[in-house]
């Protein structure tokens, strides 16, 4: 009986709450191997079951060899007395007293056997269909471990997405500001150089004689005499 111990022992082990969430990383390979105890303690049942089989059909065989050799003895019992044998017919009743005997403890014996068997096939049974159960439900477990580990990793990666999107928002800023700057410089840059360009152009003008200088004797002279006009009027 005591691989019935092991038997139910591993099943009990590995028959917790499969459901329960993973607390270690550990433990999905924990509940790998109590299944494979479980098996492992399935499969020597399977064995000892082969064996009590075995026991069983050899207690039946003697049985059945007794009980021909009885019915044979009963036979030649019934043949000593017709012939007037009684002696005879005693000593093979005393033969079949002793034959039945041993065939009543074999035939005790195999029953044990059959009941035996009959246990062994319902609790083999049982225990195929809770391993069944438990590798399922273990699929499931690391299912749905792989799929919060892929979760958890997509949040991390999110979660660095947002981060950098705020980096690389801050350093488009940076960017936009630095150019607009420099968007600023260029157009002062390009007023002055207008500036200077008029102002060189004038002055090559009044050089050449076409545009009178402003502050010169003759402007000067020009502006009294239009003003003294304008007085007389």
């Amino acid at each position: 009986m005591s691989i019935w111990k092991k038997l139910l022992t591993a099943i009990r082990g590995g028959a917790t709450e499969v459901g329960e969430a993973i607390v270690d990383t550990q433990a999905l390979r924990i509940l790998d191997q109590e299944i494979r105890d479980a098996e492992s303690a399935l499969a020597q049942a399977r064995q000892e079951l082969v064996r009590i089989m075995g026991q069983h059909k050899v207690a039946t065989q003697k049985c059945d060899e007794m009980a021909a050799k009885i019915a044979d003895l009963e036979s030649k019992a019934m043949k000593a007395l017709d012939a007037g044998r009684e002696d005879l017919a005693t000593e093979v009743a005393e033969a079949i007293a002793h034959l039945s005997t041993q065939h009543d403890a074999e035939q005790q014996l195999a029953t044990e056997f059959a009941s035996s068997v009959d246990n062994m096939r319902q609790s083999i049974s049982k225990a195929e269909q809770q391993i069944r159960e438990l590798r399922h439900q273990a699929d499931i477990v690391k299912a749905r471990d792989s799929v919060q580990k892929a979760q958890s990793k997509a949040q991390s990666a999110a979660t660095g997405a947002q981060g950098n999107v705020g980096n690389a928002a801050s350093t488009l800023e940076r960017l936009k500001e630095r150019q607009q700057q420099q968007q600023a410089q260029f157009e002062a840059q390009e007023a002055l150089d207008s500036e200077r360009t008029g102002s060189d152009l004038e002055q090559k003008l009044r050089d050449a004689g076409i545009t009178p200088q402003a502050n010169s004797a003759s402007a000067v002279l020009e502006r009294l005499k239009a003003s003294r006009n304008a007085d007389s009027e």
